[in-house]
């Protein structure tokens, strides 16, 4: 019942800013909660990022109520300001990673 508020209002977005609400409305409703990750899981990530050198990496991480997915090597590892800069000159924070999976053929983590 809640998208019926949406398709409801659709026929009458004659003007920006409500389509520009309406937009930013539907964005909130997709958003999730942020998921936890076990201390056994942190220490595995952590682990990968202690042995790395320079394979390509999946990297899911947590930003805005969304999980995105990037695939980069990794170009620097801050670990005064615990972030991530990759090659694709993208910054993540080590909080916000999901997961980690090597694409050498290796497993998730």
């Amino acid at each position: 019942m809640s998208d019926r508020g949406i398709k409801k209002w659709s026929p009458y977005k004659t003007l920006s800013e409500q389509d520009f609400n309406m937009s930013k409305q539907k964005e909130q409703e997709q958003k999730i909660e942020k998921p936890t990750i076990s201390a056994e899981f942190a220490e595995e990530i952590n682990e990968i990022l202690v042995n790395y050198h320079g394979e390509e990496l999946t990297i899911n991480y947590y930003r805005n109520g969304r999980i995105i997915e990037i695939i980069d090597r990794i170009k620097k590892i801050d670990t005064f300001e615990k972030k991530l800069v990759l090659y694709s000159r993208k910054i993540i924070m080590l909080r916000e990673i999901v997961s980690i999976i090597k694409n050498d053929g290796g497993e998730e983590l």
